[in-house]
């Protein structure tokens, strides 16, 4: 009787699939600390490379330690923080949604965020940073809160998209007339208006990054019961998920994570459409990417 020879070992697809994605995410992770490096080195001063270099270890003159210290490696951490924070905002609405569209854009949150303190600015109140975070978060909860009642909670469907986009077209023009209107007191708002990620210091990240750790730590809590959204509504309820109640949390966590980019650098647009897009391949190839807790992570560098 022939004994058939057994085949040689593999490794098992999902482990090889994990490795994949954690290799990934590696590559990620230095491209953007290289190019956050070559970041630092740019700039209208003339502070060159080796300039910089001096001020890291303490070399320089007073003069470009201050370029360096002050302007330049406060505008490369906003620009990383805020990066992370719309893209994981724009990876897990498009996932609570399963529609590739949503984005704090499409879903009217940046403008309800722009509304909320162009009102605040036309009445003429000053507001720390973190308090302007608040109005911005309640603003962009608020237009998120309607989208989604005209959508039917956010089903997948492209009224999703359409209802965001009409809503943010609208309260962007309300917003623009205010700035018509209340020029003097809204002079400020129209320049953040244009989106920068230029800082005078790193108060203003240290006062975001909080909020933006608890939206980040939010959404990985409820990362395996937006897993189970991904196979639909029906199923989810039968694996126990509070279908609602978890669409609900997260577009409130998504909000968060908004507001705190809207406050720091002003409503960049498309980050949060783009990100997740650039992920999306990286999860036909690497089973392992499909997951909300491996995408969330990959989104923000990306």
């Amino acid at each position: 009787m022939a004994v058939t020879e057994a085949p040689p070992a593999t490794r098992p697809p999902a482990a090889a699939s994990r490795t994949g994605a954690a290799a990934v995410t590696a590559a990620l992770v230095l491209l953007v600390a290289a190019l956050a490096v070559v970041d630092i080195t740019q700039g209208t001063a003339a502070v060159g490379p080796g300039q910089v270099l001096k001020a890291l270890t303490g070399q320089a003159d007073p003069g470009d330690a201050s370029v360096v210290v002050a302007s330049r490696l406060p505008r490369m951490t906003a620009g990383i923080l805020v990066g992370v924070v719309l893209g994981i905002a724009g990876a897990v609405l498009q996932a609570v949604s399963r529609n590739v569209l949503a984005s704090p854009d499409t879903l009217a949150v940046n403008a309800g965020s722009y509304l909320a303190l162009g009102l605040v600015g036309a009445s003429g109140v000053s507001l720390p940073l973190l308090a302007s975070s608040g109005v911005a978060f309640a603003g962009g909860l608020a237009a998120a809160a309607v989208v989604l009642a005209l959508s039917g909670l956010g089903t997948g469907t492209v009224r999703l998209v359409l209802a965001g986009t009409a809503l943010a077209l609208g309260l962007n023009s309300v917003t623009e007339g205010l700035l018509l209107l209340f020029p003097q007191q809204t002079e400020g708002l129209y320049q953040w208006n244009q989106g920068s990620i230029g800082q005078n210091g790193f108060d203003g990240v240290l006062q975001m990054l909080p909020v933006a750790l608890i939206g980040l730590v939010g959404l990985l809590l409820v990362a395996r019961r937006v897993d189970a959204l991904a196979l639909g509504d029906d199923a989810a309820r039968g694996l126990g998920v509070p279908v609602r109640a978890t669409r609900v949390t997260v577009v409130v966590l998504a909000a968060l994570l908004s507001a705190a980019a809207v406050t720091l650098a002003g409503p960049i647009g498309y980050v949060g459409l783009c990100a997740p897009a650039l992920v999306r391949p990286l999860a036909r190839r690497f089973r392992g990417f499909v997951r909300a807790r491996a995408v969330l992570p990959v989104a923000g560098p990306a």
